[in-house]
């Protein structure tokens, strides 16, 4: 995906503007997000046929008299959201004045989400439809939202981060898990080799897990899934474990103190290490040392 988003990336957001919908501001939020905010009045049908990318829709005022084509029983109004997922396929009957407020992500953008903040493979999960929703914490990150101004460069990072909060609040609570289909293979033994070393020569220092899949030349989602495959666990329990054992024997061989055992290992500060350590082991890292200190 492109680095630079922009609106007319999004076919609902095209969709409206040649509809007789008034845009009333838009901007993009970074790479794959982009919002928009809408004013119509009067009847007019609209339907959305596998856009290509997820929507989030929050009604601001107005559209009682609004319904989804198939969903009769379910009428708009102020406070209701909807999610509509890349692929699917939507039409909608706009009665009246309406306000509404749309963000717009790009499928990309939630699976590198996926993969960040749950560790998880992407192709396992499934946004699920909804229509006419009420969620009180996307309402309080959405007046977050609305209150700042998207043109002022000042502002930006503010709504940026609160387009963020969205991504995680439905990677958290709107999506569904399908069946993940067997890893086959895992990583290439050169690959994993060179993964082991890499880890080791760096464990001092912060390690994310798009470096991991850069050192193995592989997507981050493709990385994650494959790792897992071949060592048996998600990369961030694996480095764990790799700190915590060059921890043991930094500990046994009596190397410095707490504080340059904890930096080395990369851990943020000795209480870090004490903490990990101790939850790992059952031990304080001083009893360890004094059963195994040579």
């Amino acid at each position: 995906m492109s680095t630079v988003t922009t609106l007319s990336d999004f076919s609902v957001f095209r969709t409206l503007s040649r509809s007789t919908a008034s845009l009333l501001r838009a901007a993009p939020l970074g790479e794959g997000l982009a919002i928009s905010q809408w004013s119509r009045d009067g009847h007019e049908n609209l339907g959305y046929d596998e856009p290509g990318h997820h929507t989030l829709s929050l009604y601001l005022r107005g559209g009682e008299r609004s319904f989804r084509i198939g969903r009769d029983g379910l009428r708009g109004g102020a406070g209701k959201f909807c999610v509509l997922p890349s692929e699917h396929q939507s039409r909608w009957s706009m009665n009246g004045p309406v306000h509404f407020l749309h963000l717009y992500i790009a499928p990309q953008r939630l699976a590198r989400e996926a993969v960040m903040r749950l560790d998880c493979e992407p192709r396992v999960l499934e946004l699920r439809d909804r229509t006419y929703i009420h969620d009180d914490s996307l309402a309080d990150v959405c007046r977050t939202l609305l209150g700042t101004d998207w043109d002022d460069p000042s502002q930006r990072l503010a709504a940026s981060s609160a387009a963020e909060t969205v991504l995680h609040h439905l990677l958290v609570q709107g999506v569904a898990r399908k069946a993940a289909p067997p890893a086959r293979g895992g990583l290439a033994p050169a690959v994993r080799r060179r993964l082991v070393d890499y880890v080791d020569a760096h464990l001092s220092e912060p390690l994310a897990l798009d470096t991991l899949a850069a050192v193995a030349a592989l997507s981050t989602y493709h990385f994650a899934r494959m790792f897992h495959a071949s060592f048996g666990e998600p990369p961030h329990a694996w480095v764990r474990a790799r700190r915590l054992a060059r921890a043991k024997a930094l500990l046994a061989s009596g190397a410095g103190d707490l504080a340059r055992i904890a930096h080395a290992c990369g851990f943020g500060n000795a209480s870090h290490l004490a903490r990990a350590f101790r939850q790992a082991t059952g031990a304080t890292c001083g009893q360890y040392r004094a059963a195994h200190g040579r």
